[in-house]
């Protein structure tokens, strides 16, 4: 039963590896990527009767997904869109919603390897507890690297920042309480599923 399961095993392995993982005719590929991480965002700020304080953020969780067309055999443009969940030290829970578009700039492939370079606009949708904030705009620079396990598969990490504009933060009856600052520094691994 051992040298069965090992010899499985072995096949299964083999398969994986013989299978064609080539990616460099990106040209008209769509896939579809899924990844969750980490985040540190900005730090904000909060009126008082003394000046104004500093809101620290902790470390948060992110996750999320989004499309990628290959427009070249090097070039391809992203639809990503994350949920960033993170406390803060005034303002209770602060959640972020970022709808990224941009480009990638992607490098030969090597042993199944294809670093990236991207950049692009961001749209921000923050939501604190019990506070309104506004939505604001901001742009990114990533860079990353997938991992080609198989031709419609690849295992993919990322590092992401993002600066965006403060959003301001009201009480519910108006009055405003401070800064919400949504730029962040985010990395995540996920993987990317080609569909042709």
């Amino acid at each position: 039963m051992r040298k069965f399961l090992l010899l499985t095993a072995c096949a299964v392995l083999g398969a994986l590896l013989a299978g064609n993982a080539a990616a460099d005719d990106l040209r008209g590929r769509l896939a579809v990527t899924g990844r969750l991480g980490v985040t540190n965002a900005a730090d904000g700020e909060k009126n008082h009767s003394d000046g104004r304080l500093v809101v620290s953020s902790d470390a948060g969780f992110i996750g999320g997904g989004g499309f990628l067309f290959g427009v070249a055999d090097d070039i391809a443009m992203e639809l990503d869109v994350t949920r960033s969940s993170y406390q803060t030290s005034g303002f209770g829970r602060a959640e972020v919603t970022n709808i990224s578009i941009g480009a990638q700039y992607r490098l030969p492939e090597r042993q199944r390897f294809i670093p990236y370079g991207g950049a692009g606009l961001d749209v921000l949708i923050n939501d604190l507890d019990d506070r309104y904030t506004d939505t604001v705009v901001g742009v990114h620079l990533a860079a990353g690297v997938d991992y080609m396990a198989l031709r419609q598969v690849a295992l993919n990490a990322e590092l992401k920042g993002v600066e965006a504009f403060s959003s301001d933060v009201k009480g519910l009856n108006g009055e405003k309480l401070g800064k919400l600052d949504p730029s962040s520094v985010s990395f995540t691994i996920g993987a990317r599923f080609f569909f042709n």
